[in-house]
This record gives structure tokens, C-alpha cells and sequence, in this order.
């Protein structure tokens, strides 16, 4: 695995050189940055393998702010931060731009060739989790009973839980295919391709063309956007759409879907593939009346209350509505309530990054985490590695 050195004086790089040798990796590259130099032009044509970068306190904040980009872009890049400044603040900071590992200044080699190991054994993990799934995946699709009731957020947020948290292969598919935002959650980037691109090509439609049209978002999680132009969208039929997701379940653990509220055959189509059906739902009357009408029409349908799971979002204790009143109203069980935190949502949504990344014990994001484990009858993995003496946990 290549290996890349940066270091403020000659010293620590042959410090970090020998360290990165005893491991059998390789050194790709080793230099020293002069006091003040500008981290980004030292990282052209870097995209995977091993950082590690010493930053001086003068120099963390840019530093973060240059390899938050980076890491976002490059999931295959791992970095080991070795800084003078390892407060809680920083430490958080750092979890924020990606860094994988941070390691007190000055370095003790020991501490170094730990957090090697760690990396390494992540990047193996990834590997793995890079082979194609060959199996049948869960589908999980998410709908509001009304527009702004948070469902793609919530959609977004769990996929990458799935994937991250959980480690497991999954994909998002957007098919909220007229006006579909689901990637400006997730990315800060534009996908080059999205469905319409799959199924004007059906005929042709394999793996290798599935995989050309989503959006990597991480190692495990990949995105299919919806369509540009709403135009576009309208020649998508049920008969295509099951298609794509058929093939999308046989690459993929979990394929979470974030529908259109309004129903038609495409959206009946994802749900009656759907292997749970998560409505969600603000904690109002207008929306609760909403709710009724479209948990009737899915029993209706068929659909079990095994595989419908009301959320209500934005839920507030104090507020009009209690559980008990819901539940009485739209006759189905609550499955959970999510807290009505919108500061941390909405940052999260302006920078197209996943809660995860910005506010790790947030209480929305607790929920989806309990909801997440719930739905993967998987309890939440521990906490290991540098955040774990962020949480005052062990290493």
C-alpha cells in the first residue's frame, strides 16, 4: 500500500519512513513542508493510500478545511493527522474533515505503528466490501404523507448509516423522478448520470452499466440520481423501474428508495417491491389527516402493518399531538419519533454532508441509528480507533 510523508523538518520524516517501512507499506512519497506553505499543492495526484501529515496549530484549521474536501472525494485516501493539538474541539473537527487516525506531536513510533495497523485493517475491510454483492438485497423505501416532512433527509441519513455504520452494501435510489434532490444531501458534487441514463438503455441494461450510472458516494454506498429534467422522467415505466431495482438488489445488501409522494405507477411499482415502507409524517393535523388517507390506501393494497413504519418527524413532547393520538388517528402504530432539531438538519442539507459527518450525537441522528439497528436486527457496532478517546472511551 503507498504511502505518503509530510513533515515539517527532515527528522520526523525519516521517523515517519522508518515507522512506515517496519510495516511492509511503501513510501510513495516523503517531503518536508516549509512553516506556513499551503497544504494543497502538496497533495496533487493523491487519491489513495495512506497521509500522513504533521500539522502545527497555526496550520490546523486550513489543514482540516483542505482534507475535508479531499477525503470526501478520495473515500480510498485514509489520513493520519499528527498534531501538537489534540483537544476535544480539534479532535471533533478532525472526526468532521474524515481524518482517520490522529496522533499526538511529537510522534512516539509506537502510537504511530497502532494507528497504521488500524488503517490498514480498514482498508482491507474496504476491499472486501468493494466485491460485488451476489445475493438477494432488502428494499427500503421512505414517502412522505406530505412535501417538507423530512423523508428524504431521513432516506439519505439511513442509507449512509447502512453503509458506513453498519458496513454494509447499499444503494440510494431517488425516485422522486420529476424533482428529486436526494444528491445535494449527500455530495456536494453533481452526478454525471442517473436512471434515465439505465433505462433509455434497458435493453442493455448489466452490472457494468448500473455501476457507470451511480454515484459513489463512499466504499459501500452508492447514489442513483433521479433524472435532470423532469421531461425526462415521464418516459420511465413500472416495467423499467423493476428492472433497475431487481439488479440493484442483486449488487447491493440494501437498496433504500425515496419516493414521490404522489402515487402513480412507477411509485406503486418501488413499493410493492419494497420490503418495508417507512411513511413519514410531521406532528401536525393537516399532515396527520394525510397520513390516514395513505396508510388506508396501502392496506388497501395489501400491505401489512409488518411492512409499514410510521415516523414521525420533527416530533416535539410539548406539542398538540402525542403519540397516543396519532397512533388512534392513523390507525397504525408509531414505529418512532424523531426530534424536531432543525439548526443541525439544515446545516447538514446546505453542505451536502450527512449529519453523521458534522453532528455525531445529535438526537436526530441518534434515532435513525436505533431505527437503523432496529431495521438490520444488528445492534450499533462500537466506537473504536482515535474517537474513542473523543468519547472518553479506551483506544
Amino acid at each position: 500500500m503507498n504511502t505518503y510523508l509530510l513533515a515539517p523538518d527532515a527528522a520526523t520524516v525519516e521517523l515517519l519512513r522508518n515507522t512506515v517501512q517496519s510495516q511492509s507499506l511503501t513510501v510513495k512519497s516523503a517531503l518536508v513542508r516549509a512553516a506556513g506553505q499551503s497544504l494543497l499543492p502538496l497533495l496533487q495526484n493523491i487519491e489513495s493510500g495512506i497521509l500522513l501529515l504533521c500539522s502545527s496549530q497555526a496550520q490546523l484549521a486550513e489543514d482540516l478545511e483542505t482534507l475535508e474536501s479531499m477525503t470526501w472525494s478520495n473515500p480510498q485516501l485514509s489520513v493520519v493527522l499528527i498534531s501538537d493539538s489534540d483537544t476535544k474541539e480539534n479532535l471533533m473537527r478532525a472526526m468532521r474533515a474524515g481524518i482517520r487516525e490522529v496522533v499526538a506531536s511529537p510522534p512516539a513510533q509506537s502510537d504511530l505503528i497502532a494507528a497504521l495497523r488500524r488503517v490498514v485493517g480498514h482498508h482491507g475491510k474496504t476491499r472486501n466490501a468493494d466485491d460485488s454483492f451476489v445475493g438477494t438485497g432488502k428494499v427500503v423505501a421512505f414517502i412522505s404523507c406530505k412535501g417538507g416532512s423530512g423523508s428524504t433527509f431521513l432516506a439519505t441519513n439511513m442509507a449512509y448509516l447502512i453503509a458506513d455504520t453498519f458496513n454494509r452494501r447499499c444503494v440510494l435510489v431517488d425516485l422522486d423522478l420529476q424533482y428529486g434532490d436526494a444528491s445535494y444531501y449527500m455530495s456536494q458534487d453533481d452526478a454525471k448520470n442517473n436512471i434515465s441514463d439505465l433505462t433509455q438503455q434497458i435493453d442493455r441494461l448489466d452490472a457494468q452499466l448500473l455501476s457507470s450510472c451511480m454515484q459513489r458516494i463512499t466504499p459501500r454506498l452508492n447514489l442513483l440520481a433521479a433524472p435532470n429534467e423532469p421531461g425526462v422522467a415521464l418516459a420511465i415505466t413500472a416495467n423499467q423501474l423493476e428492472q433497475v431495482l431487481t439488479l440493484a438488489k442483486r449488487m447491493h445488501e440494501f437498496v433504500v428508495l425515496d419516493l414521490d409522494s404522489a402515487i402513480d405507477a412507477v411509485t406503486l411499482k418501488a413499493l410493492d417491491m419494497a420490503d418495508v415502507v417507512f411513511v413519514t409524517m410531521e406532528c401536525n393535523l393537516p399532515v396527520v389527516r394525510n397520513a390516514k388517507r395513505l396508510v388506508k390506501l396501502f392496506h388497501s393494497l395489501g400491505y401489512g402493518d409488518d411492512k409499514l413504519k410510521l415516523l414521525v418527524n420533527k416530533f416535539q413532547s410539548d406539542g398538540v399531538l402525542d403519540v397516543k393520538s396519532i397512533e388512534q388517528a392513523v390507525a397504525i402504530k408509531v414505529n418512532h419519533t424523531i426530534p424536531n432539531q432543525v439548526e443541525a438538519v439544515t446545516e447538514a442539507f446546505n453542505l451536502g454532508r450527512p449529519l453523521e459527518l458534522l453532528h455525531p450525537q445529535n438526537g436526530v441522528l441518534k434515532a435513525l441509528r436505533e431505527i437503523t439497528s432496529s431495521l438490520l436486527h444488528t445492534p450499533l457496532p462500537k466506537t473504536r480507533g482515535w474517537m474513542d478517546r473523543l468519547m472518553g472511551k479506551a483506544a
